[in-house]
């Protein structure tokens, strides 16, 4: 089943912007010994929009080695059809427990009848289960209408708002939160878990909160949340885009991830974040253990 604490891992690239294969399969294996319920590779923080399909096929295959027990769910970040077509004929024929798919957004504002269309079509080509991914913020916003009725196995919601993850609840569609700091809230609601993008820097911190909230502690994992939130607030500035937020994020992962994983492709900006507060007060062992 798809649910629990799931992680858009990072892509990890060479100075040269090659990707870095070996300290990705590193980074998933990190991630898998931590005890996390899936990995989520080449999403948003994965920078899929970034990587050519010969390169998520091959990182597929790589993660997949080093999988164990936790679920693979790669996601498609893809403005072709035609790419996501391809993706899923292989897909077909591995191991993956599911595929994420966004919806193309260079043709926004889009339409809600041919957004229908468009998953109708995905789901006809593998066979696999599908999640929606919703991220108004980069593409196409899918209404929980769109979604009705169609053989899905439901949605990741990246809209940051509590009250669209519930829309989706309210209309029988599977959840699973994208927002890391409403990741408690939401499976109070009944959300299946997760896929939380600093579950990369703490993961066992981020697979408890996820326990606490489906075992009925919520008050303790709002309690758990709490710092993460922190976190999260003291690194992505206001206005930041998603990519500029990403970026800074990254520059944090040699203080908490113990593989380099080097910086966004081009033609992102690396961000360099301040570390002088967080050194202190939010050390590695505290959080994430």
């Amino acid at each position: 089943m798809l649910e629990g604490l799931l992680v858009p891992m990072f892509t990890g690239f060479r100075s040269d912007e090659s990707v870095a294969y070996d300290e990705t399969v590193a980074l998933a294996k990190w991630l898998v010994d931590a005890g996390v319920d899936g990995l989520v590779p080449f999403g948003t923080f994965g920078e899929g929009a970034s990587l050519s399909l010969a390169e998520k096929i091959r990182l597929t295959e790589e993660i997949l080695k080093v999988s164990g027990t936790a679920k693979v769910v790669p996601s498609l970040i893809c403005n072709s059809f035609g790419e996501i077509a391809e993706y899923l004929e292989f897909a077909n024929s591995t191991k993956v427990d599911g595929v994420m798919v966004m919806p193309p957004g260079y043709f926004r504002p889009g339409d809600d009848g041919a957004l229908r269309k468009f998953f109708e079509r995905v789901s006809t080509l593998t066979t696999k289960p599908v999640i929606a991914y919703n991220f108004p913020a980069m593409s196409l916003t899918i209404n929980p209408k769109v979604l009705v009725g169609l053989n899905l196995w439901g949605v990741k919601d990246s809209s940051g708002s509590i009250d669209s993850a519930k829309a989706y609840l309210d209309s029988n569609i599977k959840l699973l939160i994208g927002s890391d700091v409403l990741l408690a809230e939401a499976i109070s609601l009944g959300a299946s878990g997760g896929i939380c993008g600093i579950g990369n820097f703490f993961p066992r911190r981020m697979k408890r909160i996820n326990d606490l909230a489906r075992g009925g502690k919520l008050d303790e994992a709002r309690r758990e949340v709490a710092p993460v939130a922190e976190f999260s607030s003291g690194i992505v500035q206001d206005g930041f885009t998603p990519g500029l937020a990403i970026s800074a994020i990254k520059s944090a992962a040699p203080k908490f991830i113990p593989i380099s994983l080097g910086d966004m492709r081009t033609p992102v900006p690396k961000i360099v974040t301040e570390f002088s507060r967080w050194s202190k007060s939010l050390e590695y062992s505290e959080i994430s253990l």
